[in-house]
């Protein structure tokens, strides 16, 4: 069987001569807007209300910010003023050294008990440092782009790299 593959679908239908039935409705609603004012002010301020309707109604219809159209750039901006908006603070953590000889660390691990070896294991795992061996892959990612990325708790993640 033999299926057509639809072509240039993001391409909106041209159904008003040379403009979608979207970009006819924003200048026809900025022309019923000047009728309007037409209707009820004088001739200076019809003008002045023309001028502004159809600036706006061209620009609903033509201008694109970034790729997309300017409805959408308007509800994000209308969206952002009136949604709260969340700051998150991280405090910085001071760092300690800690000068112990081989046999106060080998006290101390031994003092250790299970569950906090199975917390220092389960993070070597998922870190990839146990035996010292580096994470699966860890070489060809480097090549593509990823980066070992250390937090503030000493865990290591890989990390796609994003150069601006």
């Amino acid at each position: 069987m033999e299926f057509q593959v639809p072509q240039f679908i993001e391409q909106k239908a041209k159904i008003v001569g040379p403009l979608t039935l979207v970009q006819f409705f924003y200048l026809a609603g900025a022309a019923a807007v000047s009728f309007v004012a037409y209707n009820i002010f004088n001739a200076f301020i019809w003008i002045f209300v023309s001028l502004i309707a159809f600036a706006a109604g061209i620009a609903l219809a033509f201008v694109k910010v970034n790729g997309q159209d300017m409805t959408r750039v308007l509800g994000s901006v209308f969206s952002y003023f009136t949604q709260s908006r969340t700051y998150t603070w991280q405090r910085q953590l001071a760092e300690t050294t800690l000068e112990l000889s081989d046999e106060d660390l080998n006290n101390l691990r031994k003092n250790m008990s299970i569950q906090e070896k199975l917390k220092s294991l389960a993070l070597k795992v998922s870190v990839g440092r146990i035996l010292g061996k580096g994470l699966p892959g860890e070489e060809e990612k480097k090549r593509e782009g990823y980066e070992v990325v250390t937090y503030l708790t000493g865990e290591q993640k890989l990390a796609k790299r994003v150069d601006y």
